[in-house]
């Protein structure tokens, strides 16, 4: 048996969660102003990257009205150049379309197989959210980074950023080297509170993660995140807290982030049925 590298998913892991995402949600078509793909599709694209010596195949892309899946298998030498490995360990998976629009996971695994020629791989598998209109391509990037600064924690207060909240939008978190995070406004309902934060780039969906509604010194978790649209290259998001006391005093608190880099040799694009 082959020695294997392990891919870790650094940014589930370093925000203490786990590889299943189930408050991400897609947005609505209504909200997104885009509706999804209807007919379902698998692809065997078969795209190979090299890096390093390692082989990256995009075996599988599946869709349906519900969700989007890939599989991209990966054969490593015995032998790999220390660095290259460092990243592979290290690595991690965006995934956008030709129109802009950014998947966040829902659930993903990283898992050895046997092939039936006896040898043995590694495969990693992503569940996304649905397809958004009609794009023409589906571009996966794996990348590296996109960590907090302490790399610890959300109860590590060393790489933490907050600001009070009031009734003047926007106001503007300085998040490090990885950019900036914008809440636009706050909903106080009933049974929920609901921030609107606007990101520019592709790294929105990373820097979003790391997210908190503060109420009296009490840390909340959001219970709901949808990307609701893209505009410029701009990122709306909807964040989903429950139900606070809007007279007491309130923070949204985020984290100052490594920055991202895309490792552009293994980019896969994968052209969609029209």
């Amino acid at each position: 048996m082959k020695r294997t590298t392990i891919a870790v998913l650094s940014a589930a892991l370093l925000l203490g969660g786990t590889l299943s995402s189930p408050a991400v949600q897609a947005a609505s078509p209504s909200e997104a102003g885009q509706s999804a793909v209807s007919s379902d599709f698998k692809l065997n694209p078969a795209i190979k990257k090299e890096y390093g010596g390692a082989v990256f195949e995009l075996e599988s892309l599946t869709a349906t009205p519900q969700s989007t899946e890939y599989l991209i298998s990966r054969n490593i030498p015995q032998t790999l150049d220390p660095e290259m490995d460092r990243n592979m360990m290290a690595m991690n998976y965006f995934v956008m379309d030709s129109n802009g629009w950014i998947y966040d996971r829902i659930q993903a695994e990283d898992k050895g197989r046997e092939k039936p020629d006896g040898t043995f791989d590694r495969y990693y598998k992503e569940k996304l959210g649905a397809l958004k209109g009609k794009p023409k391509e589906l571009i996966i990037k794996p990348y590296i980074g996109g960590n907090y600064d302490d790399k610890s924690t959300k109860f590590a207060e060393k790489a933490s950023v907050t600001a009070k909240l009031s009734d003047k939008y926007p106001v503007k978190l300085d998040q490090g080297k990885i950019g900036t995070v914008n809440v636009t406004g706050v909903e106080f309902e009933k049974d929920r509170t609901v921030l609107t934060l606007a990101i520019e780039g592709e790294t929105a969906s990373i820097q979003n993660v790391g997210t908190w509604l503060v109420e009296n010194g009490k840390t909340l978790d959001h219970t709901r995140k949808e990307l609701i649209s893209v505009k410029d290259g701009v990122y709306r998001y909807e964040l989903e807290f429950p139900a606070v006391d809007r007279k007491a005093p309130l923070q949204v608190k985020t984290k100052r982030m490594t920055p991202v880099t895309f490792l552009k040799e293994l980019e896969m694009r994968v052209k969609l049925p029209q």
